[in-house]
């Protein structure tokens, strides 16, 4: 049995999509695989119990037998960081080692699931870099790229693993930065012995959000166009400023969601006349019959919210980069830019799988 860490340099840079695309791979290959997640980091409840959701999804997509206490023995809750930093939790460590071998008992390989970057779980004596070295796993690191401070992280990386870093993936690179990355940093990391092993462009239906899943995060109410919930939203913009420069930012931003107060006829009609997703109405004002008449015409849900737009910007904020892949859409965009762009091959061949 092959076991395959798949940590990365920093929170939400994607781990979790490469993770269903290669576990979805090795099995239409005919692997039998196995998936742990030592340290859950997004808690949630199932049938009474605490579980991790990521685990709760992977668990479901790739089909695993085991229940989800194995899959993800540790979850990271309010109590267990408050018990971790008064030094009250025992050694988590044999408890994640009897979930590893229950889940990769009888399989090819198994997955295991770094949470945020490779030194979280490092206060509970759980880092990334320590539960990779003691199951022996060999490390693919998946980096979200943004410029040469992440150089400096892949190469700290390859410090700290040695020759357990199986090799890195750079995601999330913008179409501005694709010819530096693949004329001068996958040559660079060569050098170094980091082998890339993918290079993935930036995707915005990936990254995007649904507008039934902002309802949620904001609470809100939807006022009208129920049917257009389950678009995507790809980018966001705070309609604070005039109407005629709202009109004209509006025009360059596609697939948006508009916030702005709930008394702004004015920027509420002029983001209807662009390609506008869905208005966020803060204030918990209703608009106006016209404005929503007009919504209902061109097919953009109203969501109206009770924060003010300064906490409702602030609450997206802390949410979003958090939204996982979870929507089949996203997994079918995602195995088809996994199989362009991932090497599945050599990480197969470096793996020593037959």
């Amino acid at each position: 049995m092959q076991a395959l860490f798949i940590g990365s340099t920093a929170g939400n840079s994607g781990k979790t999509m490469i993770t269903v695309g290669l576990g979805l791979a090795l099995k239409e290959s005919g692997y039998k695989v196995g998936y742990l997640k030592p340290l859950g980091k997004l808690p949630t409840t199932s049938n009474g119990k605490v579980v991790d959701a990521d685990a709760q999804f992977l668990k479901g997509i790739l089909q695993l037998a085991e229940p989800l206490e194995q899959i993800c023995p540790v979850v990271l809750t309010q109590d267990l960081v408050v018990r971790g930093l008064r030094g009250e939790t025992a050694d988590l460590r044999p408890k994640i080692q009897q979930a590893y071998e229950a889940v990769s008992m009888g399989k090819d390989v198994t997955l295991i699931g770094g949470a945020g970057s490779l030194a979280d779980g490092a206060f509970l004596g759980i880092s990334g870099t320590r539960l990779a070295k003691e199951f022996r796993a060999s490390v693919l690191l998946i980096d979200p790229y943004l410029n040469e401070v992440c150089l400096d992280c892949i190469l700290t990386a390859k410090e700290a693993l040695g020759d357990r870093l199986m090799g890195v993936v750079l995601n999330r690179v913008t179409p501005q930065s694709l010819p530096e990355v693949e004329q001068m940093v996958v040559p660079f990391l060569g050098a170094k012995g980091i082998e890339v092993l993918g290079v993935l462009p930036l995707d915005r239906v990936l990254d995007a959000v649904t507008v039934r899943q902002l309802t949620e995060i904001l609470d809100g109410k939807v006022i009208c166009a129920h049917e257009r919930l389950d678009e995507f939203v790809e980018r966001f913009s705070v309609g604070a400023m005039d109407v005629d420069a709202a009109l004209g930012y509006f025009r360059k931003l596609p697939n948006k969601a508009v916030i702005t107060g709930g008394h702004r006829a004015d920027i509420q009609l002029a983001a209807l006349e662009t390609s506008t997703k869905c208005l966020v109405l803060t204030g918990d004002q209703m608009p106006n019959e016209i404005i929503i008449a007009r919504a209902r015409e061109v097919g953009v849900p109203m969501i109206s919210v009770h924060y003010d737009t300064y906490t409702t910007v602030e609450k997206l904020e802390a949410v979003l980069g958090r939204i996982r892949i979870r929507e089949e859409r996203k997994v079918q965009r995602a195995r088809e830019l996994l199989r362009d762009r991932l090497n599945y091959r050599r990480i197969v061949e470096k793996l020593g799988l037959k």
